[in-house]
């Protein structure tokens, strides 16, 4: 199956082969390639900061903020260790092992760089000979989320692998990348939602069978490249690129259709026709990390892939214009739109992109998008600092300036008085998205009180979610553990949570984001990697 993709995807079935003869995603969207002066002027780039502050006292500090946060890690990987190990999640209330990522172990491999960057050595060589035994051609009978494999186990298989120099990972990373190729192989070359190894049957979560969204096609590209380079096998690299090309030649934007701004892509599309469907424009949940991807993706590559700078380009033009919006507090929210307006929900996913954008300002050196940046930050910190908890929710919304309440509910617009937001869904499950961007513009402005932001949402979340089987999720981040608490410990907690609060306090140079780019899912690759066009 592997060769026949493999065919397929060099002969391009339905897509134009002009530019061939390049590594698939070097030619920019106007058909240049990227420029050798722009790419030295790019590799200047100095994303973190060199104004850290280092007295003993500080630093005394910091070390214990991370032994702190290192010692709830381990607390919540032994009750996993003891009552779940090798399965997908440990119910943190009931302590009982879930299966919900195919049985292969989802928090085993997503923790492993998490583990290895804390320098657990034991618990790092117990866990590589659990992953040696995986057999990914076997699962608990369900069809797999191709992204969340992805994402998930790929991405954190390679992460251990780099880290750890121990070719199991490499191993088992392409095992399972070469069975979810399959899962591309349709009539347009955009993968399948759900994938059935046992069965090689594809289908969707929901909707009809052929129903994929916007980040589930587009948040392939970084693993697959990274994979390409290490096992010099350009497969996995051009099924993911494919992806794009399908998008760019099936879709044109026009004024009055579902997909009317450039750049700005909806969210719903079809992978038999490959064209788009439905859902208006957002940053959130089934869109975020497709934008996300192309400016890693641009950078892990020594910005040579010069159609993903391009489309992010060309996306955070329709970002600034149209998804981003004042709120009654002045301060700036991200909602959902486009040129036909602007509907002023959020949800914690879209708290991802003032972190995304500042790392992109820094390696473009573009100090307006810096300025949004921040300003996106405090909207985002907003949703967790201003809550008595100091957890943020779900789902949140906000009145955008100049509007009024009237078609607001008594409740909704007593918290915007309160909070300057209203909760939509007032839940939280250890998601780390706003810890992500707070831990971006630490590493990127060695501003102490971005640490100390992070440190006071970890008091929140110790206070509120710890339980003996590690932490588990809240019912209202306005009642706190008094309102209840939520049996789910999703492997994100481990490979993300407690990552990006862990690498907060610790040395800077310790993953430097000049030296490492992160996945969606929290799993670094190093930036390292040469890389002249070829595999």
């Amino acid at each position: 199956m592997k060769q026949l993709l493999s065919a397929f995807l060099i002969l391009g079935a339905c897509v134009h082969l002009s530019t061939a003869k390049h590594v698939d995603g070097m030619v920019g969207l106007k058909g240049h390639l990227p420029r050798q002066r722009d790419i030295e002027r790019f590799m200047k780039s100095q994303v973190q900061a060199s104004n850290f502050t280092t007295s003993d006292s500080l630093r005394r500090i910091r070390a214990n903020r991370a032994a702190d946060i290192k010692n709830s890690f381990l607390h919540a990987w032994r009750a996993y260790k003891k009552y779940a190990y090798g399965a997908d999640e440990i119910n943190p209330l009931t302590l009982e092992a879930v299966t919900t990522r195919n049985g292969w172990g989802a928090t085993l491999i997503d923790s492993l760089d998490t583990i290895h960057i804390m320098g657990l050595e034991d618990e790092f060589k117990e866990a590589t000979d659990k992953v040696r035994a995986i057999n990914f051609d076997k699962n608990d009978g369900e069809p797999s989320k191709v992204f969340e494999t992805n994402i998930r186990y790929i991405g954190g298989l390679i992460s251990a692998y780099e880290l750890s120099n121990d070719k199991v990972f490499l191993k088992q990373a392409t095992a399972l990348a070469d069975i979810m190729l399959e899962a591309f192989d349709t009539p347009t070359g955009i993968p399948w939602q759900m994938w059935d190894v046992q069965t090689g049957t594809g289908g969707s979560e929901t909707g009809p069978s052929t129903l994929n969204n916007l980040a589930e096609i587009g948040t392939y590209q970084l693993e697959f490249f990274r994979l390409s380079q290490l096992t010099k096998d350009p497969v996995y690299h051009k099924a993911a690129q494919r992806v794009y090309d399908v998008v760019l030649d099936r879709n044109v934007p026009k004024k009055g259709s579902v997909y009317s701004v450039p750049g700005l892509y909806p969210i719903f599309i079809d992978i038999k026709t490959g064209k788009f469907l439905s859902g208006k424009p957002n940053l959130g949940g089934g869109s975020d990390s497709f934008y996300e991807y192309l400016i890693k993706t641009w950078a892990l590559s020594g910005y040579q892939l010069q159609r993903s700078l391009d489309m992010w380009k060309e996306s955070l033009k329709g970002i600034k214009k149209y998804i981003v919006s004042r709120g009654s507090d002045k301060r700036m929210y991200m909602g959902i739109g486009d040129d036909e307006g602007l509907d002023s929900i959020s949800d914690t996913f879209t708290c991802f992109f003032p972190g995304t954008l500042a790392l992109a300002s820094r390696l473009l050196n573009d100090s307006e998008s810096m300025d949004l940046a921040h300003e996106l930050l405090l909207s985002s910190y907003n949703t967790f600092a201003r809550t008595p908890t100091h957890i943020g929710p779900e789902n949140f919304g906000f009145l955008p300036d100049g509007d009024d309440d009237s078609d607001l509910l008594l409740a909704q617009r007593s918290e915007i008085k309160k909070y300057g937001f209203y909760l939509d869904r007032p839940y939280y499950l250890m998601r780390p998205e706003v810890i992500e961007s707070i831990f971006y513009f630490y590493r990127i402005t060695g501003d102490e009180k971005y640490a100390d932001w992070i440190w006071e949402i970890w008091q929140g979340i110790k206070a509120n979610c710890a339980v003996e089987g590690g932490f588990a999720g809240l019912r209202d981040v306005r009642l706190g553990r008094e309102g209840g608490l939520i049996g789910k410990q999703e492997s994100f907690v481990f490979a993300e949570t407690f990552k990006y609060l862990y690498l907060a306090f610790t040395e800077p140079n310790v993953i430097s984001l000049d030296d490492y780019v992160f996945s969606t899912e929290g799993h670094p690759f190093k930036r390292s990697f040469s890389f002249n066009g070829t595999f």
